[in-house]
């Protein structure tokens, strides 16, 4: 073998001979200098540096991503519980009117009544009231209609 120089690289490369005697064949050697392995090594570690830069970028925009989503989630929770309260409120609405009772026409029938001069008595009877309201009503919408 050569005397190694400290430019020359210990990587040599050897192929046995296929015939099978066990001889070394010198024809496959490949010796590098060490410029050239540490440039190979530059190169391999400027790749996995843009490797690493390319997977931080995309991790920051999948962060960017999720970030926004979250908030658009979270504004979707406040319109959703926002919108809770008003059917709430109009269930309640709702419920009101519909225990309310249901006499308003019976009422309007009778001041309609009472303005055409028909006594209490009448009034009662006509429109399934008391006795009572039907004189109130008589009382006010007489006085009114005179």
């Amino acid at each position: 073998m050569h005397a190694l120089r400290p430019t020359v690289a210990m990587a040599t490369v050897r192929r046995f001979a296929s015939a099978g005697r066990g001889e070394e064949s010198h024809l496959g050697a490949i010796t590098l200098t060490w410029a050239q392995v540490a440039v190979v090594a530059l190169l391999a570690i400027g790749l996995y540096v843009v490797e690493l830069l390319a997977f931080m970028r995309a991790a920051r925009r999948q962060a960017e991503q999720e970030r926004r989503t979250r908030e658009r989630l979270d504004a979707q929770a406040e319109e959703m519980a926002s919108l809770r309260a008003r059917i709430d409120d109009l269930d309640a609405t709702i419920d009101g009117l519909r225990r309310a009772p249901q006499s308003s026409g019976q009422y309007r029938e009778a001041v309609e009544m009472a303005e055409r001069g028909s006594d209490a008595a009448t009034v009662a009877d006509s429109c399934g009231i008391s006795r009572a309201e039907a004189d109130l009503i008589v009382a006010l919408y007489r006085s009114r209609a005179a």
